[in-house]
């Protein structure tokens, strides 16, 4: 299913539900007339349309100053499925609302690694229209909520409620999120982040999602800390893999998945 936002007048992207006129111009954006938008989800609040930009023909996702959530007039535009014009109604609000990250990759996470993280971590729990709902965490039950690519807390720090939904583009958002707020800083002071590649840096963000961001030089974390300090022995495809598939909880259930894991992650790192 393919949506696009097309404005039918000269009108106004604005952070907020509220008039152009009242807002500093870091809060809004001129759009003029005929100019169209892809976009993944929206929602009809009052006057109100609330939009999630999607993604262009490259993959990247498409934001305005930084963010993919705006809101516009909805007497300026129109929304179109599959390119027909369809109607403005309100059912397209999910039952529980969650905040919509403003945040948009930054260019510097390798679309690979999110790739393999998506591919791990699975889409769940996944609705008949697309959406996707809470779920208990296999190990721990509701005492840890998550939804979508395995989040447990949105953006702003909330957890995440039994009951809550979010949209496929709000899923995606949130891991990347994840990336950006608890993982990216931690990975860009390991001396060697600049001189890996794309795939590499990808590989190292998808062992940090699964197994956590502080891993570089703690303990039990050797062997990958060792993949990182030895830029001489990344060409060594068995060596690389060896060092990997440690990390796999030899003799429990999750072993297997982890071990398939573990493998992509070198074969990435070593592409």
């Amino acid at each position: 299913m393919s949506y696009q936002l097309r404005a039918k007048s000269d009108t106004w992207f604005t952070r907020t539900p509220a008039p152009a006129a009242g807002l500093d111009n870091h809060q809004k954006e001129f759009i003029t007339a005929g100019k169209t938008f892809t976009i993944a989800a929206y929602l009809l609040q009052d006057d109100y349309l609330k939009i999630t930009l999607g993604r262009a023909t490259n993959g990247q996702q498409i934001a305005i100053r930084g963010y993919n959530t705006w809101y516009l007039h909805k007497t300026t535009v129109e929304v179109l499925e599959n390119g027909q014009v369809i109607a403005l109604e309100p059912q397209h609000a999910p039952p529980k609302a969650t905040p919509t990250p403003t945040n948009t990759p930054s260019g510097s996470i390798p679309q690979k690694g999110i790739e393999l993280i998506k591919e791990f971590e699975g889409y769940a729990q996944k609705l008949p229209d697309g959406r996707a709902q809470a779920y208990a965490d296999p190990i721990h039950g509701w005492k840890v909520p998550t939804i979508g690519y395995g989040t447990t807390k949105y953006p702003d720090g909330r957890s995440v409620q039994q009951g809550d939904i979010i949209t496929h583009a709000e899923a995606e958002a949130y891991l990347i999120a994840h990336i950006e707020h608890s993982t990216r800083a931690a990975m860009e002071r390991i001396p060697t982040w600049n001189q890996m590649n794309d795939n590499q840096q990808g590989a190292i963000y998808s062992f940090a999602y699964n197994l956590g961001a502080g891993f570089y030089k703690n303990r039990g974390f050797e062997s990958i800390t060792r993949v990182c300090d030895s830029p001489d022995r990344w060409l060594d495809k068995a060596w690389i893999k060896e060092q990997f598939v440690k990390y796999r909880n030899p003799g429990t259930s999750a072993e297997a998945g982890l071990r398939r894991r573990r493998e992509a992650e070198a074969t990435l790192f070593c592409a």
